[in-house]
């Protein structure tokens, strides 16, 4: 093993823990407005990063510098060629570190919603953008015989194989199947927790046990099906895929969640005139909200 593929080795590994970490704060950042219902709400999701948000960025500063002193070339042309979509990335975080510290110094409203959603752009505009750069590094982009980008910003968005429209066709791809195994892994995970039934236990650890199976053990039957069915490279056939892979460790976690609502709660929605669904629907949401108990019978 030569020295190259060491360095190679080791930037690989800071990247990895910076998108590990780094991630999970960009995803705190973009659901936050969406996830707080108020201030408080949003108070307490900010300091799930609070300690450590600007600590993980030290991963990619130690990644930059490990490029510039073992590949001074792949350094040149990275930071030459993707120069607008680096300054856009580094403009987007320092919004969001302004709006982390500007946020608590007014406790007007107005105040805070403002620097909120500067914390949302803050994060998914760097989010964005690493992943049209990663995904156009992977597959290579043309340089000259001097190393030199031969393209544009533009290019890299909208006329690369990997650009902007891919990177949609991900964020489809993803909220469709978060959305099959959430709905899904929600009606399951409510029956376990409110039915009993003949080997409910025996099934739970069997949805488990699935979880174990490798999708290469399936792949060749997933390929028979798809293929006769019509799903092979299809958006809705990948969806099934993803949804399938998670849908039943999500069940034993909303079993679990199920497990902590006061069966009363339902019981009070199901006198009032709710149905299952309806009773689903309102007992959890009176569990997320603080003094709603009374929602369920009040709103069925």
């Amino acid at each position: 093993m030569d020295l190259n593929t060491v360095w190679f080795m080791l930037v690989t590994i800071l990247f990895i823990g910076f998108f590990f970490l780094e991630g999970f704060d960009y995803g705190v950042g973009i659901l936050m407005p969406f996830l707080g219902k108020d201030d408080t709400d949003r108070r307490v999701i900010i300091n799930t990063i609070g300690p450590h948000w600007d600590g993980n960025e030290v991963w990619l500063i130690t990644a930059g510098g490990a490029i510039f002193a073992a590949f001074p070339n792949w350094y040149a042309t990275l930071f030459s060629g993707f120069y607008l979509a680096l300054f856009l990335m580094l403009l987007a975080l320092i919004v969001r570190a302004v709006a982390f510290e500007f946020r608590s110094k007014d406790r007007r409203p107005a105040w805070r919603k403002w620097w909120d959603w500067m914390i949302f752009v803050g994060s998914l505009v760097p989010a964005l953008l690493w992943g049209v750069a990663i995904a156009n590094l992977i597959r290579g982009v043309p340089i000259d015989a001097n190393m030199n980008y031969v393209g544009n910003f533009g290019d890299l968005l909208f006329r690369s194989k990997f650009g902007f429209t891919s990177y949609l066709n991900s964020i489809v791809i993803a909220v469709g199947a978060t959305l099959i195994s959430t709905l899904s892994a929600m009606l399951a995970g409510f029956g376990f927790s409110r039915f009993r039934f003949p080997l409910r236990n025996q099934i739970l650890v069997m949805i488990l046990l699935i979880q174990m199976v490798p999708l290469l053990a399936v792949i060749i039957p997933l390929y028979r099906l798809y293929s006769l069915y019509g799903l092979y490279d299809t958006r809705i056939g990948l969806m099934i895929v993803y949804a399938v892979r998670t849908v039943s460790m999500n069940t034993w976690l909303l079993k679990g969640y199920f497990d902590t609502i006061p069966v009363e709660i339902e019981e009070a929605a199901l006198i009032d005139g709710c149905s299952r669904l309806q009773a689903l629907r309102w007992t959890g949401r009176a569990r997320s909200m603080p003094n709603s108990s009374g929602w369920a019978p009040s709103l069925c």
